[in-house]
């Protein structure tokens, strides 16, 4: 039991450990990360990585366009800088430009300013480029910690992950296995990940052409990553 003077003595405490709180700022927010967006409606997001190269982005984006269908594609920005007219018909084709970083730098174990440099740089590229200031990050291996996402938050972004990884940059995979993969895996809301970097093929390029009248006989309608991410205004949940 505490006495008079111990109980005085813990209000005292308490009082300053809470003004002390009240005055410290406000610690920023980490990024939002989303691999998959709750919904019942049939929607789905298709997106493509470590581009762009001369040899593997104009093939997908003359799938897509042929097809009327939006998707995402998370940039480097020296594969950028190399191919410069490639951002541009990405942007005139209407699809969404994210960030894959400017090096394509794993994000994890590193200070708060390689972080931030990285992040920055890149967009400094994608704009000078024309298309708009990148808010999507994909992680380059999904890899993060704790800085990289406060820093990635306290600069505006949401990171992407994904709900379908056909592994494609492995080579390994047919069009058909990857197009068997992704009809048997999704769901409303997926977020399917592709790549157009130098370690993509012509099975992805295929597996492409396959999927997408496929998903959309099964009634779904392909959206960019970014309209998915819009429909989780509202919502509560940090994580999903």
């Amino acid at each position: 039991m505490f006495t008079p003077i111990a109980r005085r003595l813990a209000g005292w405490a308490s009082a300053v450990l809470l003004a002390a709180a009240a005055a410290a700022p406000a610690r920023a927010a980490s990024a939002l990360v989303v691999s998959r967006v709750p919904t019942t409606d049939k929607v789905a997001a298709l997106s493509f990585d470590d581009g762009p190269t001369a040899k593997w982005t104009p093939r997908v984006l003359q799938v897509l366009t042929a097809h009327h269908v939006p998707a995402t594609f998370f940039i480097i920005g020296s594969q950028a800088n190399r191919y410069p007219e490639l951002i541009r018909e990405e942007v005139k084709a209407g699809m969404e430009i994210g960030s894959h970083g400017a090096t394509h730098l794993t994000l994890r174990a590193r200070s708060a300013e390689q972080v931030q440099r990285e992040v920055e740089e890149n967009a400094a590229i994608l704009t000078a480029l024309g298309a708009p200031k990148p808010r999507l990050y994909r992680l380059p291996g999904g890899r993060s910690d704790a800085v990289s996402l406060d820093v990635l938050g306290r600069m505006g972004y949401t990171v992407i992950g994904w709900t379908i990884d056909t592994r494609d940059w492995q080579r390994r995979y047919s069009a058909d296995h990857m197009a068997r993969q992704v009809l048997r895996e999704i769901r409303p809301g997926s977020i399917i990940i592709f790549h157009d970097g130098t370690n993509s093929s012509t099975a992805t390029v295929q597996a492409v052409e396959q999927i997408i009248p496929r998903l959309q006989a099964e009634g779904y309608r392909l959206v960019t990553v970014g309209e998915l991410v819009r429909r989780l205004e509202g919502l509560s949940r940090p994580r999903i």
